[in-house]
């Protein structure tokens, strides 16, 4: 989710459960987040049901701990795999949802976690988030268009009035992909694998969303 600050949340959680050095706790969370999504994309090609997110959370955690030989509790495995649910928002990240809503706009997160999670995540904003859409309801995960279709059967809108504001590139190319805008905020400057699946704007942080959006 584009709005929440991954790396910065779980590195210092993740330095404090496990007794890392920040510069071992930096890329412990990034394997740990590389294979929760490889885990979230094999949910969507098993052709079962929809792993939970924290399943997902849960195995790649696992699968960390394995590769780095280490064992904890189950206490404190649980308490790394709900910190999740903590995730702070970015900086700039509150103050641009609230004059998107100012500026006549509802508003929704649509994300890969579960219903739960996100509704927790999403108290962070007040009441200037609308609606909370879950890659749950879908029963996949993104890029799959079941989860963009999402705001379009839920809000009742059509695809052209939907700004998507995605955190990766993988992201982006689902949004353009089915036929959304999309505003990428992209902080580690990459590049898009399919560039026919462009974004519409980006740029290094949310505030670039604003410039899309006039006032109505």
């Amino acid at each position: 989710m584009a709005l929440i600050d991954i790396q910065g949340t779980m590195m210092p959680v993740v330095s404090e459960l496990l007794d890392l050095s920040p510069e071992d706790a930096a890329p412990a969370v990034q394997l740990w987040r590389a294979k929760q999504m490889e885990r979230a994309a094999a949910s969507n090609s098993l052709g079962g049901e929809r792993t939970s997110f924290r399943e997902c959370t849960r195995q790649a955690l696992d699968y960390v701990l394995r590769l780095k030989g280490r064992k904890i509790s189950d206490d404190v495995r649980e308490q790394l795999v709900f910190a999740w649910d903590s995730i702070r928002p970015w900086p700039e990240a509150c103050g641009v949802v609230a004059e998107v809503k100012e500026r006549g706009y509802r508003t929704a997160i649509l994300s890969n976690g579960d219903q739960d999670m996100l509704d927790t995540l999403a108290r962070a904003f007040g009441d200037d988030i609308e609606v909370v859409l879950s890659s749950e309801t879908a029963g996949a995960y993104k890029p799959h268009p079941s989860v963009y279709e999402l705001p379009i059967r839920m809000l009742d809108v059509n695809a052209d009035e939907v700004l998507h504001v995605a955190g990766s590139g993988n992201d982006v190319l689902g949004a353009r992909a089915y036929g959304i805008a999309c505003y990428w905020s992209n902080r580690s400057s990459d590049s898009m694998l399919d560039t026919r699946y462009a974004p519409n704007r980006q740029g290094d942080n949310l505030r670039g969303v604003l410039d899309l959006l006039p006032a109505h």
